[in-house]
């Protein structure tokens, strides 16, 4: 069940960022559009990580992981074929994936340092 939470939460995710971009294109907000179009990025490449922290930061997690990758990966290419005039291009296929693999992989190093207690994040022995 907590895949299932992860998985979805990480979709709503993405969505509330489509929809602040229809929001933003509808009233012609420039920033506001602008600011949608990084969370949609944001959070399609990082789909994995995302869904990860939401299930629980499940430890060891294969399934949670490749499930968010594939869902992540399309919705990567999707972003970047818009961003292309929503035309198909060769090169569209390895950002998604270098956008996926590296998104997500500061997402989960961000959440893994700030999780340590701080004295060792500081080097600070106690």
């Amino acid at each position: 069940m907590r895949y299932l939470t992860g998985l979805v939460g990480a979709f709503l995710v993405f969505a509330l960022s489509f929809a602040l971009h229809i929001v933003g294109g509808a009233t012609d907000q420039g920033w506001l559009f602008a600011i949608a179009v990084v969370l949609i990025y944001f959070s399609a490449a990082g789909y994995p990580a995302i869904a990860w922290l939401l299930a629980g930061r499940l430890p060891g997690d294969r399934w949670l992981v490749i499930s968010g990758a594939a869902i992540g990966f399309i919705l990567t290419v999707s972003a970047v074929r818009a961003a292309n005039d929503r035309t198909f291009a060769w090169w569209q296929i390895p950002l998604a994936v270098a956008a996926v693999v590296l998104t997500s992989a500061a997402i989960y190093a961000i959440a893994t340092h700030w999780r340590r207690p701080r004295s060792l994040r500081t080097g600070v022995s106690t």
